[in-house]
């Protein structure tokens, strides 16, 4: 591995992780005691029992948070690692735990009084933790009775877990038939095909698409009965918790209101055409005549002959001196997470696909996991986790029950540091024109995504609930769905033969176990980051003190009321969301200028 875990744990088999896992287990079984005993009388409990309980069990979600970190950071480095495997589905069990901890405080905090919540919100010990605890008391009105809701957690690891297992154990193992350039066909692990999808070679992206829906097609049946189980469980759960809509959970959880979600919906239609418009010239710069599923990923510029790749130290470089010059603290922190080794980021076998960062709330640090290909888009990955890890370190020193924010806020950093490197390369005079396409189209790429093929997917499984309601939905039905919606998203500009009917089955987000609408938080992070960028555009270097309150104070309000007090501004109207897409409309233009 390229990263440093010691400062985690020397190992996974040393002393110093045996007896931390040992205490996280005390410490588990410590609380279900206590909580289950507040859960039985909470009124007659005193404040000071309230108070240790809370403080202890925000230091016990730290540990948590610390282990399951180390453990992923293991097993994505290296899948053939069995005893960080075998650890990994031992936590799970201990996570299932946790979760009836929480249902036993979400179950106590329901019986309390408003006066004796606000009193013990007034306790010193407790000072910042008022928005988490009030948002678990929230949850109180929508569960079921405690020994229920104590089950349900349990059985979630033989029921929901096990279902999204099961998929990922068939993705892992599924390969499609790829030619080669011999005339023969060989077997392609289903883990490159987003790679494959990504050539600039058009017959690849087009052998990938066909092979991989082929497998998909095999096992279609095993995923129908896995998405109609998973959605079947989460509408009887919510008939018996008494909520109101399916989008209740997900709204709760991503800290919005419906309207708010209904605001940014309504925005993207009214631009519709301007969208569409920007899928349509992609296709045009793929020498396509209509958008397609094939080529989303497609990139429209390749690197000329002769340039040098950017490899691992190049972009490292490439971005410290975009930060330095535009973000002097960002650039310092990236520096120090490289002299920290922080980053595994060489490609290998027995490596996962993906990338991802990871942070302990328990030590503060966070860990990024990549496979760098030595390529703009690569860069752009990097910068992308790069925020993550910023945005955790603005948190480190903020209490545990203030510093959990929710997807929708997650890709404010992110998605900002990499607009702050595209801006970097393309007014710099480092790279050439031909470099500058690249990243524009790249750039032009995203908005297609986020704007168009995200808010497919929420579509999808929005009308998938509808329908669950009435019963099970054949997997002819799903692929109709599917096709409906990217037509419906893409409208005219979709080609004729541009949908991808089995979307439902090759997109893993669809079968989390423990998360529904795993698709508008994307969206949403991203149009609010374009909303950031922009005031820091037109204010510089004297918004970036306003931008880091907005990140320290992500995991202590409501997404409006945090963009109401640091940006001033109200999310659930579609006209800020329409003032986000706008700076969307000057990629096209700029790209067209290169090109000429």
């Amino acid at each position: 591995m390229d990263w440093d875990l010691t400062s985690y744990f020397t190992s996974i088999d040393g002393p110093d992780y045996r007896e931390f896992r040992d205490d996280l287990e005390n410490r588990a079984n410590d609380l279900r005691a206590r909580v289950d005993s507040l859960a039985a009388e909470p009124q007659s409990a005193d404040i000071s029992i309230w108070t240790t309980v809370l403080t202890d069990l925000e230091g016990f979600h730290a540990r948590m948070s610390h282990v399951g970190s180390f453990l992923s950071c293991l097993t994505a480095a290296d899948s053939a690692n069995e005893a960080a495997a075998v650890e990994e589905s031992a936590f799970a069990e201990l996570r299932a735990i946790a979760e009836t901890i929480r249902e036993g405080l979400v179950a106590a905090l329901g019986g309390v009084t408003g006066e004796t919540l606000d009193a013990l919100l007034e306790k010193p010990q407790l000072e910042g933790a008022g928005f988490h605890i009030r948002m678990l008391r929230h949850l109180a009105s929508r569960r079921m009775d405690l020994p229920r809701e104590s089950l349900n957690a349990m059985l979630s690891v033989h029921g929901g877990k096990a279902w999204n297992q099961l998929y990922q154990r068939i993705s892992g193992e599924m390969t499609f038939p790829m030619p080669a350039t011999d005339g023969t066909t060989t077997r392609v692990p289903m883990a490159h095909r987003a790679n494959l999808l990504a050539s600039p070679d058009r017959a690849t992206r087009q052998a990938a698409f066909t092979g991989g829906n082929e497998a998909w097609a095999a096992y279609e049946t095993v995923c129908e009965r896995a998405l109609n189980a998973l959605s079947g469980a989460r509408l009887a759960l919510d008939r018996e918790r008494g909520a109101d809509h399916f989008l209740d959970n997900a709204c709760h959880d991503a800290r919005i209101t419906r309207r708010t979600l209904d605001a940014m919906f309504e925005a993207i239609a009214a631009a519709a055409p301007e969208l569409r418009g920007m899928a349509g010239f992609r296709a045009g710069l793929l020498g396509e005549s209509g958008a397609s599923y094939r080529d989303l990923s497609a990139p429209a510029f390749t690197p000329p002959a002769g340039e040098p790749p950017l490899e691992w130290d190049e972009g490292c470089r490439l971005i410290g001196g975009a930060f330095d010059e535009a973000y002097p603290a960002l650039g310092g922190f990236f520096r120090e997470t490289l002299d920290a080794r922080w980053y595994d980021h060489s490609p290998r076998p027995n490596k996962r696909p993906g990338g991802f960062c990871s942070t302990s709330r328990f030590h503060g640090e966070s860990r990024i996991f990549m496979n760098y290909q030595a390529d703009l888009g690569a860069v752009l990955t990097l910068a992308h986790e790069v925020g993550h890890a910023w945005h955790s370190r603005l948190l480190r020193d903020t209490r545990p029950f203030a510093s959990g924010y929710p997807m929708t806020l997650a890709e404010s950093a992110s998605t900002f540091a990499e607009m702050i490197l595209v801006d970097g390369v393309l007014t710099g005079e480092a790279f050439s024109a031909a470099r500058k396409r690249e990243l524009l189209d790249t750039d032009l790429r995203r908005a297609v995504s986020f704007t168009l093929e995200l808010p497919v997917r929420y579509h999808f499984e929005k009308r998938l609930y509808e329908e669950r309601k009435s019963g099970y939905i054949p997997a002819r039905r799903l692929r109709g769905l599917m096709v409906e919606e990217q037509r419906r998203s893409f409208g005219e500009t979709l080609a004729a033969d541009g949908a991808d009917p089995l979307f439902w089955a090759s997109k893993q987000h669809f079968y989390f176990d423990g998360v529904m609408f795993y698709n508008f938080p994307y969206t949403f992070g991203y149009l609010l980051s374009q909303s950031l960028f922009a005031r820091f555009r037109e204010q510089g270097a004297p918004f970036l003190a306003e931008y880091e309150r907005f990140l320290r104070a992500s995991g202590r309000m409501s997404c409006e009321d945090l963009v109401r007090e640091t940006l001033g501004e109200s999310i659930d109207e579609p006209a800020f969301w329409s003032r986000a897409l706008a700076p969307l409309a000057n990629i096209r233009p700029r790209l067209e200028a290169l090109d000429g």
